[in-house]
């Protein structure tokens, strides 16, 4: 009885994964339909008037699917000026976001439950103090995200903050990277704030 019960999970888990909808899922091809082969001339044609331009003074020019609305994908170009024919990267940044990859990783995820979906395996990230990249994941320590889908990466957001003594927030603060297994992380809420699939 246990062992039928045994071989019928990996059954279950493929079902479940298989009806992860093509347009929400996020995988090592891109988000959704936004994938990491577009160029740019090839999102005007799929998306059309969706696709809008931006310039940030760090990152440099990106573009927007969808724009304020949480299905939103930004992409970020190799090239720094037109024409822009190879994504460096592609990010979803909406709490509310609609994306997962196969395995139930989507924005808004806590830490806690990103530990679990990385097999429990702790995630390391710059500290949030950090002027550039703050939260930023930087290894999952060879976990199941990182077997899995090894160019996604992603941000954390420190949400809240309580019963954290002063000094002790100061001395968190002056170190650089962070792991997910620091018992200060315990006495806060912190949330995967964006995904972001790479090209290798």
């Amino acid at each position: 009885m246990v062992l039928f019960s045994s071989c019928g999970e990996p059954d279950k888990k493929a079902k479940q994964e298989s009806q992860i909808d093509p347009k929400v899922l996020i995988s090592c091809d891109g988000i959704g339909e936004v994938k990491l082969s577009d160029s740019h001339e090839a999102l005007l044609s799929k998306f059309g008037k969706a696709v809008s331009e931006h310039e940030n003074n760090r990152m440099g020019a990106f573009t927007t699917i969808w724009e304020n609305d949480p299905k939103q994908v930004n992409i970020y170009w190799q090239e720094k000026k037109p024409p822009f024919t190879k994504i460096k990267y592609l990010e979803a940044v909406y709490m509310d976001s609609p994306y997962m990859t196969k395995d139930s990783l989507r924005v808004g995820l806590s830490l806690r439950d990103l530990v679990k979906v990385n097999g429990g395996m702790p995630v390391a990230f710059k500290n949030f103090s950090q002027e550039n990249d703050g939260g930023l994941i930087t290894t999952f320590y060879a976990g199941d995200i990182e077997k899995q889908n090894p160019c996604i990466n992603g941000r954390l957001e420190q949400a809240k903050v309580t019963l954290i003594h002063k000094k002790e927030l100061a001395a968190f603060q002056q170190r650089e990277i962070v792991e997910s297994s620091d018992d200060i992380l315990n006495r806060m809420d912190v949330e995967l704030s964006s995904i972001r699939v790479s090209a290798k």
